[in-house]
């Protein structure tokens, strides 16, 4: 049996590393790949978005706080 509290500590880290911990392999493979996507963009792309003023920036901001957040409530429910 899995700890709640320390599988959403570790999607708290880095989405994915959570879904590891409970064994659920896909989950986390989707979640590491696209975090690691949004941080790219966040990261490599953010300056000329900034420059540019593109309200893209708060898009990529936007979908990586929600990707946090989902990876954090979904490996809580799925943890047994």
């Amino acid at each position: 049996m899995k700890n709640k509290k320390v599988a959403a500590l570790l999607a708290l880290l880095f989405p994915g590393l959570g879904h590891l911990y409970i064994g659920k392999y896909i989950d986390a493979l989707v979640f590491i790949a696209g975090t690691g996507i949004l941080w790219y963009a966040f990261f490599l792309k953010g300056a000329y978005l900034i420059s540019t003023r593109s309200p893209n920036y708060y898009l990529v901001l936007g979908a990586l706080i929600f990707v946090y957040l989902f990876s954090i409530f979904d490996v809580y429910r799925k943890t047994k």
